[in-house]
């Protein structure tokens, strides 16, 4: 009898041990750390530097106005960009402009063709760069945060990287050439204020 109470004894001793020694994570945590493994900051490198910097696909924002004047459908089919279904679209133009103000990171350009523009160098945020390089969509990922992480870093290395080094000698009066993500509406009539969120600057 006192052997049955030995063996029952081993065998608890046995499953409490295999317990203590096996545990599950949960599949939302190992989700998240395989996200966490995916090199953001390799892939918006090649997204920018191979990508937004090497496209021919920019379209002069002379051009891009006149085009939604004329014909706004062909414009947004042609080059915007956006998510969804929606009366607005970013688009990613160049054009070239003499600064005539810089004032808390925001440059006025005045553009012979365009008038008035502005070029934000500080709150380079959101979705406007990723959204009109057209270049990343949202079923390449698995989550919005993901997605989401793709802008983050993208702006990072403009804000942080790209733009402090190309406007560091650039000073009043000077002429530049430059790219980025504009936004705007179908049917759109007036074209003042337009602010574009910069990808590239260059002295002229």
């Amino acid at each position: 009898m006192k052997k049955i109470y030995i063996y029952i004894l081993v065998i608890l001793i046995v499953a409490l041990l295999g317990y203590k020694s096996v545990y599950f994570k949960k599949l939302s945590a190992v989700k998240n750390a395989q996200k966490e493994n995916f090199d953001f900051k390799a892939f918006v490198d090649s997204i920018y530097f191979k990508g937004i910097l090497k496209s021919k696909k920019n379209i002069a924002l002379t051009d891009l106005i006149s085009l939604v004047q004329t014909n706004s459908e062909m414009a947004f089919k042609e080059h915007g960009n956006r998510l969804g279904i929606g009366n607005s679209a970013f688009f990613m133009i160049e054009s070239t402009g003499k600064i005539f103000d810089i004032k808390d990171g925001v440059y006025t350009i005045a553009d012979k063709k365009n008038g008035i523009i502005y070029i934000d160098t500080k709150y380079i945020f959101g979705n406007a760069i990723r959204d009109a390089s057209g270049l990343v969509k949202l079923t390449d990922f698995k989550t919005n945060s993901q997605f989401n992480k793709v802008s983050e870093s993208l702006n990072d290395i403009i804000r942080n990287e790209v733009i402090p080094k190309a406007i560091k000698t650039i000073k009043i009066g000077d002429s530049i050439a430059f790219s980025g993500a504009i936004k705007l509406r179908k049917n759109q009539n007036l074209f003042k204020d337009i602010i574009v969120i910069p990808s590239q600057i260059k002295l002229q």
